[in-house]
């Protein structure tokens, strides 16, 4: 049984800022080690992994889109227990899809973690060296805690506005690294090449896309419409780009072996990177500017979707609830953002919060729609997928 329309939340995302938060999702700290990543499992051949990584980030997000489509103005708390009620009750069904939910929960509350604690890692080596960690942290929580409690319409807005600025520089320096690229690091291509360790190249390089499932949250305020597919892909297809620019010049500039050392392999491209006519003489200053941009709609669109799905579990509503909410999670995120010993400790949380963002990402919408259809559970007004 699908909610009465009288109580569905107010349509305040248009499809277009559906689109900037996708893109603002995922573009934040995994730029920084993405070509490693890709370079690890698929050597050479690691910008293509990227590729077809963002092909596997575009049909979890046509489900997610097809998902809001059957259920308008639904989040996955709504539709989730609509599509394992049984009966004309939603009781079970809202048991039945806590253990989904919880999932999301702690993907995205991780994942709110790491980029928090990677921020504050690359500041304090690069530019902030007297600085201690724990400022640095809870300066990043403490902005993308104030964007939370201005609500969705206002993330959705801020998300719009930072995109092109975000977007546009780092798309100018991925291009501008070309020139100081060697081909012959690219190659050979696929010669040998172990289609194992390509295959998994390319699941790793997915999880760089990891972030557009907030949507399965934010589909209760976005605006329905019959372009709303398209440019939802548009938000994965634009990370994309950027990503296979990056990874490409990365691995032609410093070669697989070289790449797998580095521990910042994006900022360290940056660095060897000139623009024209000596425009800027420090790239890399310019560049974490715009990265702390993107760092910040990252952990906002994150913590606000942690928020916002916990009120629904909870059946809780209202502002003050959700603010309740959003100012327990700052000292939790807080305590865990300390957790990781070292720099190793925390690409090993990185690596295992990828696993469990892709089992929220790519699996569970999956099934999701498949148990929906086999069903024939829709929502009011859903239209057919």
């Amino acid at each position: 049984m699908s909610r009465n329309a009288a109580n569905r939340p107010e349509a305040v995302i248009s499809a277009r800022q559906s689109s900037s938060i996708i893109a603002s999702t995922i573009i934040g700290v995994g730029v920084l080690t993405l070509p490693r990543g890709a370079a690890e499992y698929a050597k050479q051949s690691g910008w293509f992994s990227i590729i077809l990584g963002a092909l596997v980030a575009m049909l979890a997000v046509t489900v997610i889109t097809q998902l809001s489509r059957r259920f308008p103005y639904e989040g996955i708390a709504d539709y989730g227990a609509d599509i394992f009620a049984i009966g004309k009750g939603r009781a079970f069904g809202k048991i039945a899809s806590i253990p989904l939910l919880l999932l999301y929960v702690a993907s995205w509350g991780f994942s709110t973690v790491i980029v928090a604690r990677m921020f504050g890692e690359v500041v304090i080596t690069t530019v902030l060296t007297q600085t201690p960690l724990e400022v640095i942290i809870s300066t990043m929580l403490l902005t993308a805690y104030i964007l939370t409690l201005h609500g969705v319409e206002t993330m959705a807005r801020v998300n719009e506005m930072l995109l092109p600025l975000i977007v546009v520089p780092v798309l100018l320096i991925a291009i501008s690294s070309f020139q100081s690229t060697r081909l012959y690091h690219l190659f050979p291509l696929h010669e040998g090449i172990d289609w194992g360790a390509f295959a998994m190249g390319v699941l790793m390089s997915s999880f760089a896309f990891l972030g557009f499932e907030v949507m399965t949250v934010f589909s209760a305020y976005v605006q329905q419409s019959d372009k709303l597919l398209r440019v939802n892909l548009a938000g994965i297809a634009i990370p994309g780009g950027i990503y296979t620019l990056i990874g490409f010049s990365g691995i032609a500039v410093f070669g697989v072996d070289e790449l797998k050392l580095l521990a910042w392999p994006t900022l360290e491209l940056v660095k060897v990177t000139e623009v024209p006519g000596l425009i800027l003489e420090r790239m890399e200053s310019a560049f974490l500017g715009v990265w702390v941009a993107a760092v910040f709609t990252t952990s906002g669109n994150l913590y606000c979707a942690t928020t916002l799905l916990i009120q629904k579990m909870l059946g809780l509503r209202g502002p003050k609830p959700y603010r309740l909410i959003a100012t327990m999670l700052l000292p939790l995120f807080y305590w865990l953002s300390l957790l990781p010993q070292n720099i190793h400790a925390l690409f090993e949380y990185q690596r295992l919060s990828g696993f469990l963002g892709g089992i929220a990402a790519l699996v569970t919408p999956l099934l999701l729609l498949v148990v929906a259809a086999l069903r024939g559970k829709r929502g009011k007004g859903g239209a057919p997928t």
